[in-house]
């Protein structure tokens, strides 16, 4: 139970406003079996605007109406819509504003729904370790996972995580101990052995390079409180790719106010302080060093550390799925508890593209 109310806990204040306010929730639902939710967020120019029927299946379930105050991506959806079971299209008919020009459109989408395989990870009847286990048996070409502390020979992962405690002065997240139990990759990617955890400060002058003074040095390419988070912070899970990246715990927390840093989210409020000791996950690489990407809720408060690190896995793992295979092909996933944000623009007045981008490499902001 206690997991079960981990990661549903950053999911409360939105979905209680979804059901209560946002347009589109209550007539979608209505009636019929509903597998899961969908959110469509429109990326148009500001002041520009689109009105269109939401079509499931040949049923219009909801309207979408939306008028663009800030640019590029929001958070919040601008409608959100029930995902019958077994849906086979989706279509949206309507107009759309472009620089005071309007213009019909009407385009049809065939749906592919991801829930075959990600289903695992959603598997709220069973421990967070045990759905990543069967996450990695549906995608085994993707992740790795044995049992075994691959840091033991080292220093035996309950020691490892005394030392790091101390060094943090804060108790660690009881998940993140979980992982000291267990050697996991996704691609070349993976999270570090209990023995190689360690300070985002030690991981940036070791590993990655990076000097702490000097032209390119840390206290010049980073700002004074963006220093401090990397002094303080645990990295977890490092990325190798194009760059490098890692995923990391600052045990103060998001300052309130504080920009999340993510991609497209332009007019948020900021973070919001989250519970006591609980801390802040966030995103760092090389290409914006100076600007980790907080992981925040849909109330802009820190996720729980079992939305964070299941974050990983849908970054990293679940993103190679859903890339449609056709122009006409909507990629779904109704085993997502979140509604899947849908991203809307339009590749001129009459062609609107749609598309799946909840698991995007981008996309913190989800």
């Amino acid at each position: 139970m206690a997991q079960r109310r981990s990661i549903l806990a950053g999911l409360s204040g939105w979905l209680g406003a979804l059901m209560a306010g946002v347009p589109g929730m209550a007539a979608s639902a209505a009636d019929g079996a509903t597998a899961g939710r969908a959110g469509i967020h429109p990326w148009i120019e500001v002041g520009d605007s689109v009105a269109a029927d939401v079509i499931v299946d040949g049923k219009v379930v909801a309207q979408l109406d939306h008028k663009a105050t800030h640019p590029g991506l929001k958070k919040p959806p601008a409608l959100v819509f029930a995902l019958p079971a077994g849906l086979k299209r989706v279509r949206l008919k309507g107009t759309v504003t472009i620089g005071g020009k309007a213009s019909q459109f009407d385009k049809s989408w065939k749906v592919r729904d991801m829930a075959p395989f990600s289903a695992p990870l959603y598997d709220q009847g069973k421990p967070w370790i045990e759905r990543i286990r069967g996450l990695a048996k549906k995608l085994e070409d993707s992740i790795s996972i044995e049992p075994g502390d691959g840091g033991a020979k080292k220093k035996p992962a309950k020691a490892a995580f005394a030392d790091l405690e101390k060094s943090l002065g804060a108790p660690l997240p009881p998940l993140v101990k979980v992982l000291g139990d267990w050697q996991i990759q996704i691609g070349d990617s993976n999270f570090l052995p209990a023995a190689q955890m360690g300070k985002v400060t030690d991981l940036l002058l070791g590993d990655w390079g990076y000097k702490r003074t000097g032209a390119d040095g840390l206290d010049k390419i980073l700002p004074p409180a963006v220093r401090a988070r990397y002094d303080r912070s645990l990295a977890v899970f490092v990325e190798v790719g194009d760059g490098l990246g890692a995923l990391a715990w600052d045990p103060a927390g998001a300052t309130p106010g504080e920009p999340p840093s993510t991609w497209g989210d332009k007019g948020n409020p900021g973070a919001r302080p989250g519970a006591p000791n609980e801390g802040v996950w966030y995103w760092l690489h090389q290409d914006h060093i100076a600007k980790p990407e907080l992981l925040l809720d849909d109330d802009y408060r820190p996720k729980s550390t079992e939305a964070a690190l299941t974050h990983v896995f849908q970054r990293f793992a679940l993103s190679d799925l859903d890339s449609p295979e056709a122009d006409d092909e909507l990629v779904v996933d109704t085993a997502n508890p979140r509604a899947n944000l849908l991203q809307l623009h339009f590749d001129g007045p009459r062609n609107p593209r749609l598309w799946l981008r909840s698991y995007d490499y981008h996309y913190s902001l989800y």
